[in-house]
């Protein structure tokens, strides 16, 4: 306990003398309010060209029949995991390694 006391007071005493003298804090209302200058505008050049290039027009294409069959692409099925695969994937979730 007196270890505990005797380092308190040592610890307030460094902050003590860290602080130095007072900070001479004033209130911020005793403060005259700065006349800031508005910033100036500055001319730029665009840094997009504004001119509107003219859409190309393609030749219209016939459309196709809607009744013909387009073939169907089959979807790649989905491998599945083997037990061993499964077991040693739990045992990684679970941080077990060998």
């Amino acid at each position: 306990m007196r270890k505990l006391i005797l380092i308190a007071a040592m610890v307030l005493a460094s902050a003590t003398a860290q602080a130095g003298s007072s900070r001479n804090l004033t209130m911020a209302a005793n403060d005259q309010p700065a006349a800031p200058e508005a910033p100036k505008y500055v001319e730029r050049p665009a840094a997009v060209d504004t001119a509107i290039a003219a859409p190309r027009s393609e030749p219209a294409k016939p459309v196709a029949e809607k009744n013909v069959e387009t073939p169907k692409v089959e979807k790649p099925r989905r491998k599945r995991m083997s037990t061993e695969a499964r077991v040693i994937y739990e045992l990684h979730r679970h941080g077990i390694y060998w």
